[in-house]
């Protein structure tokens, strides 16, 4: 699996508003379409001091890195990968649809699913599984498919998935966007952010798309002491809010409220993918 530039770009403004800490389990090998030169322009560009972890041993400046490389470069060690085989060389060989092991239990500080969980078909335990194996005050993070990625994989997932499973199972600095792309020319053409606002995006068909637009989203948690794994929400039918319905389309001006406000005195995540980037239109499309 590959990352854009802007997810590593979320992923590093999210380290930078609240630290990541390891362990760090990935679900699947995650490579990344930014190269070491490039990477190392976005830390600067938020002010994040490359680990000399990270640093060690350095690849091409052109060469695209992945993940390992990346957390190493936050300073948090060696990544675990998860994978329902051993294809793409994971350490943990498991199935998200089953329970996990019982050792994999409150193990990790950090759970990247960049793209696993549409791909699960009992999502229920998949999430379960996630919540299990994070340790109190430990964080999950997803970057799904939300809308216009029909057979993507099993689900196009709902803000409301996410949102409405951690708070109901006690988890807190629950907060989600949506990410807004263009269907043609996905990954050289900038991108708009959606700050998901629950109690007026959260109702029943509150959020749309144009048809030249997808849509995908990106989700964070923190477990507690008190987190649990197993309630289920539930959004019965009419679950509507009303006055609020949303049709979002891809374009140069924000829809609705782009993260283009600086978080703690930092760039947007248009500006860190463009110091990588120059111009952000350089880079040939992941295969």
């Amino acid at each position: 699996m590959g990352q854009p530039a802007q997810s590593v770009a979320l992923l590093l403004m999210e380290h930078l508003r609240a630290p990541f800490e390891g362990p760090v389990l990935s679900y699947g090998k995650q490579a990344m379409n930014v190269g070491f030169d490039g990477t190392l322009k976005m830390f600067a560009s938020l002010g994040i001091a490359p680990h000399p972890d990270g640093l060690a041993d350095p690849p091409p400046p052109d060469e695209y890195i992945d993940f390992a490389r990346l957390f190493r470069l936050l300073g948090l060690g060696a990544l675990q990968t998860l994978d329902v085989s051993a294809y793409e060389g994971a350490e943990i060989i498991a199935d998200l649809n089953l329970p996990v092991p019982a050792e994999l239990m409150t193990r990790f500080g950090l759970i990247v699913d960049g793209g696993t969980m549409e791909h699960v078909f009992d999502t229920r335990q998949g999430m379960k599984n996630t919540a299990d194996m994070l340790r109190p005050g430990g964080r999950a993070v997803h970057l799904s498919p939300m809308n216009n990625y029909v057979n993507h994989g099993f689900a196009q997932l709902s803000p409301a998935l996410y949102h409405d499973y951690y708070v109901e199972n006690g988890f807190d600095d629950v907060r989600g966007i949506v990410i807004v792309q263009p269907r043609a020319e996905i990954l050289s053409t900038d991108w708009n952010f959606v700050e998901y606002d629950h109690a007026a995006m959260g109702g029943e068909n509150a959020i749309f798309c144009s048809a030249e637009t997808q849509l995908a989203v990106y989700f964070s948690a923190r477990k507690t002491a008190a987190s649990t794994s197993g309630h289920i929400p539930r959004r019965p039918g009419g679950d509507r809010a009303p006055g609020y319905q949303f049709v979002i389309s891809h374009g140069p001006t924000p829809v609705i409220q782009q993260i283009a406000e600086r978080e703690a005195g930092t760039a947007s995540v248009r500006e860190v993918v463009h110091a990588g980037f120059g111009s952000g239109r350089e880079h040939a499309e992941f295969p």
